[in-house]
């Protein structure tokens, strides 16, 4: 009798575990099957994200409005990556494809990295508030600023540097409103968008809706995008 009850007790547990284990299987399936067109999901296929419907309202913007690929950075200026981007990558992918018009490209502030990026990306709002036409003149001085080792730098006086190379004139008027945070809304808006679409690394670069694997490797970039112009 032992010999069976102790039978039928591990039956029981077992029936119990396959239960547990198929409730779990369909509440994953459940899970992703969402349309949600908002939420970055993982194609395993290829180690890259679809980001659908990214709002680029009021975001920096260059090249040809509505062009046939549109390219969205989501960077940060303290990022060691986003200067190398910035100084290694960009200026072929503008040369190439965003003067000729064949390509429009948008910046989000994505600051991972404390409270200098924090002001970075308020600083930059501000610039695109102040002279927005000197925007990417004060993003790449800023950029040119980052020294190479891991040290505290982007502060007040690095900015008011890169905002007096990109030829912004009231200087005194910029520094007032960034620490008044007049812009901090869009600082706000920026990190939002950075949590709907789970970007967790800068840069992240968007192609038309789908991320680049590796934008560090600039023929991986390119034929992103000429793959978007087909």
């Amino acid at each position: 009798m032992k010999n069976k009850g102790s039978l039928i007790f591990t039956m029981a547990m077992t029936l119990l575990v396959v239960s547990v284990i198929a409730i779990l299987v369909i509440t994953k399936k459940d899970n992703g099957s969402s349309n949600d067109a908002n939420v970055a999901v993982t194609n395993p296929n290829v180690g890259t994200k679809f980001l659908n419907d990214i709002d680029t309202k009021g975001q920096p913007q260059q090249g040809e409005k509505d062009a046939k690929v549109k390219i969205i950075e989501f960077g940060d200026y303290k990022c060691p990556a986003c200067r190398y981007f910035e100084t290694d990558i960009k200026p072929d992918i503008q040369k190439k494809f965003i003067d000729t018009g064949k390509a429009e490209m948008y910046f989000i502030h994505s600051p991972f990295h404390g409270e200098e990026s924090l002001l970075g990306g308020l600083a930059g709002e501000t610039v695109l508030k102040h002279a927005p036409d000197k925007y990417w003149k004060f993003q790449k001085a800023i950029f040119e600023l980052q020294p190479d080792t891991d040290q505290e730098w982007l502060s007040m006086t690095a900015v008011r540097e890169a905002a007096k190379n990109a030829g912004i004139k009231d200087l005194d008027a910029l520094e007032k409103d960034i620490k008044a945070k007049k812009e901090n809304a869009g600082v706000d808006k920026d990190i939002e968008l950075v949590k709907k679409h789970n970007i967790s690394s800068t840069p992240t670069i968007v192609i038309n809706g789908k991320e680049v694997a590796n934008p560090m490797d600039i023929k991986e970039v390119e034929a992103a995008i000429e793959k978007a112009l087909k």
